[in-house]
This record gives C-alpha cells, structure tokens and sequence, in this order.
C-alpha cells in the first residue's frame, strides 16, 4: 500500500494566522462544489465552508474539500452546532481547522476543545486508518502528527460571549478566537448591522484585548475599507465575501445595466 509522508498534514493556515500573518479568506454558504472550485481559483488564503447558515452536509462538505484540494487555499469550516460528534465527523472527513459557533463560557469552549484532540489531551475517538483523514490508512502516522496541525477557533458573537472572552480565549486547546460581528449586533439591538460606532468600537476592544491575551482574532468584513480597519486593529484572518451576496449582488447590477435593452 502506498504510504505518505507526514508532511501530507501541513496546515499552512494555521501557521500563518498563529504568526500573525494576515490571511484573506471567502465564504462558500450556497453548499456548491462548482462554486467552491470557481472560489478557490482566485487565490484566496483560505475558503470558509459555512455549514451553520449553509445547507450543507457532511458529504457536501467533503466534496467542496476535493474541489479546493486541487488549489491553494486552505479548508475552514463552521459546523452547524459545536457538536463533539459532529466535530468528530469533520475532523475524520480531513478538515483540519474549525471555527465554532455561538462560544459563550469557558466549559464551552473546552468541551469543544476536547472534542478536537485524542486522549489523554481530548476525547475525540480514533478511526483515522478508515476515513479520509487518514487517507484510508495510508497515512499511519496520523495520530502521531495530525494534532499538531489541527486548527480550533471559538466564535464569540453574543453579549454574554463578551462578557467571558477573557476566560474563553485564555481555554486550553483554543488556537484563535473568531468574532461574529452580525449575530453580535443582533444581541446589541442592531438588528444585524455592525457598522455602527458602538460595533465597531465593541469589535476594535474585543480585537485589543484577545491580542492582549496572546492569541489571533478572525473575523467577518462588510466592507473591503472595514477588513482593512479590522487588520489595522489586530484581526489576522478576514473573510471578505461570500458567494451568495456576491452572486445576488452581480445579478442585480447586470439587470440594471441591461434594463433599458427591453425599451
């Protein structure tokens, strides 16, 4: 049987964001393999399978994973829950970086933690050898090495999640925090926009103070002028776009070009 080396594992995202070195990235929610390949092509840093908002499952995940396998970026996804089976499932599928949603307490964020890493670190169980993590046993060294590549950001996007970032950030096992402006905004009462001076001034200090803390911040950008902001302030991994809005978006403008052709 074919045997691959160890380096088959390298998470060059999770190296970048751990030094600090900004990474662009594009979320893919339409679930479409097609439209994760079409992203990936332009040379993101890495691409965001969103399977919270998304309809997305396990095997569409998987397939989105192929088609991006073929180009640079890097594989992220958000779960649906922060489920430890469910977790188990996108670890074993070969997703090395996680981001987890809706993190309010530090007993969140280590179950979740846990549910990364194999005993005695975690208590996710082992069956490598037989899915695609393991590449279907040609990677034998996997449970020597996959943990050191393994990537894990909570998502803080509630007052309540604000109020505990520090113990959050500070959990063992957490690599990085992601903030979740739009769900923050609706806990504010800004109905889901955070482009407000209070937002921005609640996203700039939870920036400050993760750094302070010692780990990198991700988060999401409405604008490119307002991920440039969030760079300045700290944030190391930004997504940029998604493929829906920036579907709906192209749509729109077409027909509005186009209109006066049917005068």
């Amino acid at each position: 049987m074919r045997v691959f080396d160890k380096s088959f594992l390298h998470n060059p995202f999770k190296k970048a964001v751990m030094q600090h070195q900004v990474q662009l990235g594009f979320g893919v929610v339409s679930g479409s393999a097609t439209n994760a390949e079409i992203v990936a092509g332009s040379g993101y840093d890495f691409i965001w399978l969103d399977g919270e908002h998304g309809p997305n499952t396990i095997e569409t995940i998987i397939d989105q994973a192929r088609a991006i396998a073929a180009y640079d970026s890097h594989v992220v996804v958000r779960p649906l829950v922060s489920d430890r089976a469910l977790i188990k499932q996108l670890l074993d599928a070969g997703i090395q970086s996680i981001i987890a949603p809706m993190v309010e307490s530090s007993e969140q964020a280590k179950y979740i933690a846990e549910s990364m890493y194999y005993p005695p670190r975690g208590k996710r169980g082992f069956g490598a050898p037989a899915v695609r993590a393991g590449r279907w046993a040609r990677l034998p060294e996997y449970i020597k090495h996959a943990e050191d590549e393994l990537f894990l950001a909570v998502q803080i996007e509630s007052k309540l999640g604000v109020q505990n970032v520090e113990e959050i950030t500070k959990t063992y096992g957490v690599d990085a925090i992601f903030l979740g402006p739009a769900d923050l905004a609706v806990d504010m009462g800004y109905y889901g926009d955070f482009s407000g001076e209070e937002m921005q001034a609640t996203i700039k200090k939870l920036i400050t103070d993760i750094r302070g803390y010692g780990k990198p911040v991700g988060t999401i950008a409405g604008s490119p002028d307002e991920a440039q902001r969030y760079i300045e302030w700290g944030a190391s991994f930004v997504i940029v776009g998604a493929d829906t809005v920036f579907l709906a978006n192209a749509a729109d403008s077409m027909l509005e070009v186009c209109r006066h052709l049917k005068k």
